[in-house]
């Protein structure tokens, strides 16, 4: 007291030597401390920066440009501030703070990543195989080359809606126009567009922009959605702490499963569309006032129709299992209490017919589209019994927490690449363990708990042993894999852990919560080297098994004083490792500013035709000049063109082969040959033609690695219109009279 009775004599003092100025309030001196040494650590990471990339990207970074080092200060002080912040105010005060301004923050996130030019692309893996500098504009991380779903078909398509006005169909594409919206979901102005809205930005901004708005925009609010999901999904006697939310919201949103599936088949969609419905559902029982009804019914309604147009049924259906259950969770919780006004009952019938109409709009639109791709060799209609996955799999996935810093290959058990061994962090089967020592210890059964429990029953048996065909398609299972049950089978449980830890946390000591962490870890960890082996070596299971107790710590500790920083450092583990897979990209010239394709268009321009790209790498290389607004051939069939391949093949004797979505490429020979058509895998064939085969399919030019006006041929030259540029050559097709 006698302390705090000085500095108030000694303030005064102050002021009565100088009666204009006014002492400056403790907090302004904290904040501006912490904005200085937030600028300093900053600098240093920016220095520091190309350093770090070559030790855990193996990326040598050339020297980068002002804009680009201005653009990972830019990035960084935020995210320092907000770390130092917990020193100069403590946890508590901040958490409060961002909590409140939760909303707020999130829009301004998404409007800085649209006015800086960033997003997630992998596109820079364009500039090195044409030759350039991969490095070019990379702001953090690396470019994934195995993420070609997503910079050779994703992005290329929606960039070349920009050329076809954003059309429903697009006619760049062969000589079919493809369907933009009901297989690629691409953006186009169209009703039914309205349950699309990360397209908005394409349509409003253009691509560049609207690109930068499609990554944040599904990032930032997949966080928001997952939070306030486990807000709203706790027990109703524990319910979830805004630390646990924040921890289970990382846990799904940089999860390495939806990271590295993050920009195809629709993943973060799917998720918000659950989450956010969970929630409005939830808010429209508990609210009586007619507006609060029909608003929440209208998103339910955009929800619902973004889950639908995710068009991906391997996930989609498990997924809708978990919805059935939270949506009969919630009618239970306010089971008794639920009231519907007339108008309220008009009012969501209304919606309901217009998102029937809506809906409907597209089906008719894209009849023809879904038809054909029904009946196509691939992907054609699924027919799947389950089986095959190893129990093993479902306890290691503290190991793809690596992913991001070492390529996988395969393993003593595992085949495939990142993307496709990626899972949920779900610290299985902590999540299941505490609900059912939470029924035990209360003598009562929660109808969440139960349904999850017996979910994850059900979908462990079809991918570990699988079913018999008449109950795979009695459960609609048939058009799910055994790999793909892998979301579900994550969501599932950290739903169950995020939901019931309190509670078991609240009935038990701090020993027994240091042996549940302390055990989970080193199964967790064995278990994961035992799967992974060799690609996991001794290092990285350390490393694993570090992070899985922070982890594990955090679910253990959530009822302790302690229990806030163990959940903000695990969520920093979780953020380092799901950010760390897709790089941040500025712009988008990488796709748009390649030499060899501004040359083509140049020519386009001047005398318009249809193109083939030919040799190495061409059919990827053709979607390239889609994207840039050149018409050509063999990009992406999305849809198969059969009339069309009858110029080919009129008897339709390879069509087993063409009938399918595919990359296409094109193999350019003196003389016809047995078999033109050759598959190279499931969505990639080759055709080889000859320059009348060509002018056939109406293609005047060619982009070709090879040097074909040197060649000869019977009756046709090709006639170099350009300069080699990139290893591309631009070829006119002529006829010789």
């Amino acid at each position: 007291m006698e302390v705090q009775n000085e500095k108030a004599l000694g303030a005064q003092a102050a002021s009565a030597k100088n009666p204009n100025v006014k002492a400056v309030p403790a907090q302004w001196v904290r904040l501006a401390l912490t904005l200085l040494v937030a600028a300093i650590i900053s600098c240093g990471c920016v220095k520091a920066y190309p350093w770090f990339s070559a030790k855990v990207f193996n990326l040598t970074l050339a020297g980068a440009d002002l804009h680009i080092k201005l653009l990972r200060l830019a990035i960084l002080f935020p995210i320092w501030t907000l770390v130092c912040s917990w020193f100069s105010f403590g946890l508590p005060m901040v958490g409060d703070w961002l909590h409140r301004n939760r909303f707020r923050l999130g829009a301004a996130i998404i409007l800085a990543a649209v006015v800086l030019n960033v997003s997630g692309s992998s596109m820079a893996v364009w500039n090195i195989w044409l030759g350039r500098n991969g490095t070019q504009d990379l702001v953090f991380g690396t470019p994934r080359p195995i993420r070609t779903d997503e910079y050779v078909v994703g992005t290329p398509l929606a960039f070349s809606q920009a050329y076809n006005n954003y059309g429903y169909f697009n006619g760049l594409f062969g000589d079919k126009p493809a369907d933009m919206f009901i297989i690629k979901d691409a953006p186009a102005w169209f009703p039914t567009e309205v349950f699309r809205p990360f397209h908005w930005g394409y349509l409003l901004l253009g691509s560049s922009a609207g690109l930068a708005f499609y990554w944040s925009a599904r990032l930032i609010v997949l966080f928001l959605s997952t939070y306030q999901f486990f807000l709203c999904v706790g027990s109703d006697k524990k319910p979830v702490s805004r630390p646990m939310a924040v921890f289970g919201a990382s846990l799904i949103t940089f999860a390495p499963l939806t990271q590295w599936w993050f920009a195809v088949n629709g993943l973060p969609e799917m998720l918000i569309a659950v989450f956010v419905s969970i929630c409005c559902f939830d808010y429209m029982l508990q609210r009586q006032e007619t507006w609060v009804r029909l608003l929440c019914g209208a998103v339910i309604m955009q929800c619902a129709g973004m889950f639908i147009l995710t068009l991906y049924p391997a996930w989609q259906i498990p997924m809708g299992y978990i919805l059935l259950g939270l949506i009969i969770a919630m009618v239970i919780r306010h089971w008794g209490k639920i009231r519907f006004k007339p108008v309220q009952i008009v009012g969501l019938v209304v919606i309901g017919l217009v998102f029937t109409a809506l809906l409907g709009l597209a089906l008719l639109k894209s009849a023809d589209t879904i038809r054909a791709m029904m009946s196509t060799a691939y992907p054609g209609s699924r027919m799947s019994k389950g089986g095959g996955q190893s129990p093993l799999l479902m306890f290691s996935s503290l190991a793809t927490l690596c992913l991001p810093f070492k390529d996988f290959y395969e393993s003593a058990m595992l085949t495939g690449n990142n993307v496709e061994v990626a899972a949920f962090i779900d610290l299985c089967p902590l999540g299941m363990l505490f609900a059912v020592m939470n029924m035990i210890k209360r003598k009562k059964a929660n109808f969440l708990d139960c349904y999850l429990i017996a979910f994850l029953v059900f979908m462990s048996v079809f991918a570990v042993v699988g079913f018999p065909a008449w109950l795979s398609k009695l459960t609609f299972m048939s058009s799910v894999t055994s790999s793909r049950t892998t979301v579900a089978i994550g969501v599932c449980n950290i739903i169950l852990l995020i939901r019931c830890a309190r509670e078991w946390c609240a009935n038990h000591s701090v020993k027994a919560k240091a042996v549940v962490a302390v055990v989970y870890t080193v199964c967790a960890a064995v278990i994961a080297y035992m799967v992974f082996s060799p690609y996991l070596d001794v290092t990285m299971t350390i490393s694993c098994a570090a992070a899985g107790f922070v982890l594990a710590a955090a679910v253990v500790s959530c009822d302790l004083k302690v229990g806030k920083i163990v959940a903000t450092l695990a969520t920093l583990v979780m953020a380092f490792s799901g950010l760390a897979i897709n790089p941040v990209q500025y712009s988008s010239a990488p796709i748009t500013d390649q030499p060899v394709v501004q040359q083509v268009r140049i020519l386009q321009e001047h005398k318009p035709g249809v193109w083939v790209a030919e040799g190495g790498n061409c059919a990827r290389l053709a979607n390239l000049l889609v994207a840039n607004g050149v018409k050509t051939f063999n990009a992406l069939a999305v849809t198969p063109d059969l009339q069309g391949m009858k110029r080919l093949d009129p008897d339709g004797t390879w069509q087993r082969i063409y009938n399918r979505y595919a990359f296409i490429s094109i193999n350019i020979v003196d003389k016809p040959v047995e078999k033109p058509f050759k598959l190279s895998a499931n969505d990639a064939y080759t055709i080889t033609v000859t320059p009348e085969q060509l002018e056939r399919l109406g293609v005047t030019y060619v982009l070709s690695t090879n040097d074909l006006n040197k060649r000869r041929f019977d009756g046709y030259r090709f006639v170099k219109i350009g300069e080699t540029v990139s290893g591309e050559t631009p070829y006119e097709v002529q006829r010789i009279n």
